[in-house]
């Protein structure tokens, strides 16, 4: 979803900032309380929500979400602009009707019944909090409810917007003071020394000549924390098996002040163009981009590494607050194909990194098939290597994310973070 409304924001790139913003709110609005919104809307529809016309049914959660979760949207005019967009799409009448006659009954304040926590507690909190019936049935058993309930609101609050400085080219006060002259407030992260969270916005981040100049980029506060735990040195050696789009090449390369080799693979031809643009626009020409599946035989000119990250696939379950779509778009059968490519991800990496190297994995899920029990097969299986989390590797005041026997683990709810999850592998 992130892609689709960034291209169409440069096919619009005129459009008025507000408006900008309000699409924004839209999309992600209407994913975020997807789930809430089709029970209303089923138990005032006469026709099954999969058997409605998919335009039908978009407008439909478009006018729902307004009516039901924006304040600064009256009802009636919500329902008038869901009939136009039916009329403009030239709907037939009958489902215009339909839309008109669903929609009013629902800003009358005609709304179903939700089961009572008592009786049914996994339905009542995934309709209550727009989550998918069998991940809170999973946090239940795992978390129990006080914890369940204070995870599931955190995922349905709008994240902080932040940004990683680019230390290569300034520090963050200079680029705080430089954003303000450019309408950006920022303040200093909680966690991450080189991080900023931005608040009021006079303009579009992305419009700024300092986000072109590469003084920054957008990364969440967790995502920037890990990159410390490998804590790659100047002159190293580095490989990074799943780089992206380059956040956390970008973050080594600063670690490593420009000096030394970063092999950064990855399996996406796009993804790797990307890095590309980001690198010459952070001024770093120490990474070899390389394409190629890692769970296969690696063709490589080096051999051996100082450290090698792997920054694997994963259900993704611990960014949902950023991208809300994870929620009616992963099933629960799904879970089981991650962890064979994770583990063979970290089976490729083992044999390249040097004695006494690090092998850093890091996931962006909750679940601990994804996690720690994808960590404890690799340490079964490869007796030469142990757990090594540095805690003073990371900044002082994350010191405190390091988890007994040496995880890495990150909560929305509790750090106001994505829940990323790492562990350090030491060869040796």
């Amino acid at each position: 979803m992130e892609e689709l409304l960034a291209r169409t924001a440069v096919r619009h790139l005129g459009m008025d900032r507000r408006d900008r913003a309000f699409l924004l709110e839209l999309a992600q609005g209407v994913k975020r309380w997807e789930i809430r919104l089709d029970y209303c809307l089923s138990h005032l529809s006469h026709i099954p929500l999969k058997k409605l016309h998919p335009l039908v049914l978009v407008i439909l959660r478009l006018a729902a979400f307004q009516i039901l979760m924006l304040d600064k949207v009256p009802a009636r005019a919500a329902v008038h602009e869901a009939g136009e967009m039916a009329r403009q799409r030239r709907l037939p009448k009958t489902h215009l009707g339909f839309i008109n006659a669903v929609l009013r009954r629902l800003a009358e304040g005609e709304l179903p019944s939700i089961p009572s926590l008592a009786a049914d507690p996994v339905m009542a909190l995934s309709i209550e909090h727009s989550h998918p019936a069998w991940l809170v049935r999973r946090w239940l058993e795992r978390y129990g409810l006080e914890d369940t309930q204070a995870r599931l609101a955190a995922n349905n609050r709008i994240p902080p917007l932040t940004i990683r400085v680019n230390t290569l080219k300034t520090d963050p006060d200079s680029l705080r003071d430089r954003l303000a002259r450019e309408g950006i407030e920022a303040a200093p992260c909680r966690f991450s020394p080189g991080g900023l969270r931005l608040g009021h916005l006079e303009v579009s981040p992305m419009s700024v000549s300092s986000y072109w100049e590469g003084l920054w980029l957008f990364q969440d506060e967790a995502a920037q924390l890990v990159t410390y735990l490998l804590n790659p040195r100047p002159g190293q050696t580095v490989l990074e098996l799943g780089a992206g789009r380059g956040g956390k090449t970008t973050h080594m390369a600063e670690l490593m002040t420009a000096r030394g080799v970063i092999m950064a693979v990855d399996n996406h031809k796009g993804r790797l163009q990307d890095l590309r643009i980001i690198l010459r626009r952070w001024g770093v020409y120490m990474v070899q981009p390389h394409f190629a599946d890692a769970t296969r035989p690696l063709h490589l000119k080096v051999k051996e590494f100082d450290s090698v990250a792997v920054d694997a696939p994963c259900s993704a379950l611990g960014i949902i607050r950023r991208h809300p779509e994870i929620k009616t778009r992963l099933k629960e059968a799904d879970l089981a194909t991650f962890p064979p490519r994770q583990q063979a991800l970290l089976a490729a990496a083992a044999p390249l990194i040097k004695s006494g190297g690090r092998l850093l994995y890091i996931t962006c899920t909750t679940e601990p098939e994804e996690n720690q029990e994808v960590v404890e097969a690799f340490l079964a299986e490869n007796r030469d290597f142990r757990l090594g989390a540095d805690p003073g590797a990371l900044p002082s005041p994350a010191r405190s994310l390091i988890h007994p026997p040496g995880y890495f683990v990150t909560s929305p709810a509790t750090h106001d973070l994505d829940a990323f999850f790492a562990a350090v592998l030491v060869r040796g």
